[in-house]
Formats: C-alpha cells, structure tokens, sequence
C-alpha cells in the first residue's frame, strides 16, 4: 500500500504538470472561416472584433492575389459595398470557428439604412428633397424584382484600396496582417483582393488569460502522497528489520537451550579466593546474620564471623587428643582410627618387671577396696 500511495502521488504530478504544458489551453484564441469564400468581399460587423478580447490581430490569406485588409465605421464600410454582393462575419460558432452568411441581396428596410449611409458620407449638402424628384429607376421596383421587396446584390469589382472611406488600410502578397484596437464597437474590417476575385479567407485572433486551476493543488496532493508512500516504505522496512531480529533471538536462544539438553546453569562462585567480591546473595546473608547476632561463614576462606569479628581458629582434633593424654595418661579420643588407638595404648602398657603397687593419689588412701577399684577403672579405661 505504500508503494502504490508513492506511485498515486507520482501520476498526480504528472498529470498536473500535463494540465499546465500539454492539456493548457492556448493563450491565443484564434478563430478562422470554416470555408474559403465565394463573394469578393469579406465584412467583420460592428461587435465581433471585440468579442474575445479588446486588442485583435487581423489576418487575410489568398495565394497568389494581393490582400487588402481596410478598417472603416460601419456606415462608410456600407456606403462603399453599395449593391454589392459579401460575406457577413456576424460571430463566433466556437473558440475555431466564425460565423458567417453569404448577403446576396437587399430587401427594402435594408435598402434605406444603406441610402441613408450613403447620403451621410457622401456629404450632401440638401437634407430636404425637392419636390419635383421623382424616385430614380433604381429605386423603383423592377419587373423581375422578387415579390417580396428583395433586390439581388451585383458585384462591381471595385477595388478597395483606392477609397477614401477607409481609416487604414494593409496590404500584402499572399497575405495581410493588421493588429487593432477594437474598443471601438463601431469599427468594422473589410477584406478583399481586387475586388473581382473571390475575397481571401479571414482569420480573427485574441490573447486571452488562460487558468490551469490544478496545476498547484495537483503537485501539493502529489507530493503528500509520495511523502506518505515513502515514510510507510520506510517504516515497514523498520518493522521487518526488527521482526528479523526478534526471529534470529529466538533462533538463538532455542539453539542454546536444545545445546544445554534443557539444564539450567548457574555460575558457581570460586572458593578459596579469598580477594573475590561477594556476591549479592552472599551480601545479603551476612547483613542478615550481623542483624540477627548468628555466625557467618564467609565462603571464601571458610572463616566464622561473628558480628564481624572471626573467631579463633581450632586446633586438630589428634593435638588435642595428645594434650589430654599427657595430662591424664589414659584418655582416648573415641574419633581415633584403630592404628592410633593401638600405638596409643602401647606406649601407655605397664612393663612385665614393674613392682604393682597402690597408691592413694585417685582413692581414699586408706588401701580400702574402693581404692582397688578405682585403679583398675582407669587401667580399663
């Protein structure tokens, strides 16, 4: 689970920085006309140039014609078309595509904003008709006229680039460009070669400010998870360390316990050594003999100690039976093997020539028979 937390994390930044580079939208919105024109005009209307932005690049491109971009108020754009057939650019269809509509025609409440601009522009200097004009044939209906007021457009072929109207016009081999400022919504863009071939096809182009909203939340989520990933990476390579560890302990320890056939040892102090430390359990038996007033042995010499004073070290048992017997001649020891008992008694027999006499030193001293019997008691003994 680590590991896929750090890999999340990873496509996360990934796919953030692909939002902001490779999935950004352009920054430039360019539109174009979805197919070459037929009629030899091309008319931007009031509005358009302003739709995505204040600040428009203007491109014409027709191959092997000179291009005229011209820019003029919508009534003197008019008032130059006449009677003549254009495309209409009325918009966008999307953020690629202008919309558009071919204008071969002019019905009647067309035909009189078109006189209209044509008389403002043209500067006439009587605003009041005169009362004998006649309407001129032009105004009247024809006989093939459609019923329906219309009157079909005629293509002049006049060239743009000679009119005064225009307040700038571009020109250009195979193509034309004109960057403009299109606050004004009344500014409008005709395009065209020389006014008797097909116009060139329009392409409208704004800067616009372009968001990448999940570029910076993108690499901050990104970035959590790859830490996430790779602290539980690390930690689960720290818990399987020590779980190795615990498995080669016991390993151990059960290796040593079956080597020991289960016998439990236990380190046996040195006796003898009489400038080894006591031990803690040997610690504790001498406070507790020196609290209670008993003897203590101290284990390394083998002396009694008695509230910490040792006591007076005892003699062999055979020197004190020695003693004893020169002072009394007769005692022995009954610890006494049967070869010292013997060579003890031999040295102490009466010789066969010695004169047997009495004497009072252990009875009465009267040659009573208690003094008798006395004797012989010791002899006995």
């Amino acid at each position: 689970m680590s590991a896929v937390t750090a890999f999340l994390g990873l496509v996360v930044i990934v796919l953030a920085v692909c939002s902001a580079t490779v999935w950004r939208p352009s920054a430039t919105a360019t539109a174009s006309l979805a197919q070459a024109p037929d009629q030899p005009y091309v008319l931007v209307e009031p509005g358009v140039l302003g739709m995505a932005g204040s600040d428009v690049t203007v491109t014409a491109t027709a191959e092997g014609h000179n291009v005229r971009i011209a820019v003029a108020y919508s009534a003197d754009a008019r008032a130059w078309l006449a009677d003549d057939p254009y495309v209409s650019v009325t918009g966008l269809t999307d953020w690629n595509v202008l919309s558009s509509r071919n204008v071969t025609e002019r019905c009647a409440e067309e035909a009189g904003d078109t006189a209209g601009a044509t008389a403002q522009a043209s500067g006439t200097a009587s605003a009041q008709p005169s009362a004998s004009a006649q309407p001129s044939a032009s105004a009247q209906p024809s006989a093939s006229a459609p019923t329906s007021g219309c009157t079909p457009l005629r293509a002049s072929g006049a060239d743009p680039a000679g009119s005064v109207l225009w307040q700038s016009v571009v020109t250009g081999r195979d193509s034309a460009t004109l960057d403009l400022d299109a606050t004004d919504s009344d500014l409008v863009v005709l395009a065209a070669t020389d006014g008797s071939s097909a116009a060139p096809v329009l392409t409208l182009s704004w800067l616009r400010p372009v968001d990448t909203p999940f570029f910076i939340p993108g690499l901050v989520l990104g970035a959590l998870l790859i830490l996430g990933g790779v602290g539980g990476v690390l930690f689960d390579l720290q818990m399987r360390r020590a779980d190795e560890e615990r498995r080669r302990r016991a390993a151990e320890r059960a290796a040593r316990l079956a080597a020991a056939d289960s016998v439990q040892t236990v380190t046996i102090p040195r006796v003898g050594d009489p400038d080894r430390p006591l031990t803690r359990r040997e610690k504790r038996d001498k406070e507790r003999a020196e609290a209670a007033g008993e003897e203590w042995v101290d284990p390394r010499t083998g002396a009694v100690l008695l509230d910490g004073v040792a006591a007076p070290p005892v003699g062999p048992a055979q020197d004190t039976v020695q003693q004893a017997g020169a002072s009394r001649g007769s005692a022995v020891v009954p610890g006494l093997d049967l070869q010292a008992t013997a060579a003890h008694r031999s040295a102490r027999a009466l010789a066969d020539d010695t004169a047997f006499a009495v004497t009072g030193t252990q009875g009465r001293g009267d040659g009573t028979a208690d003094d008798l019997t006395d004797h012989n008691d010791e002899e006995d003994n």
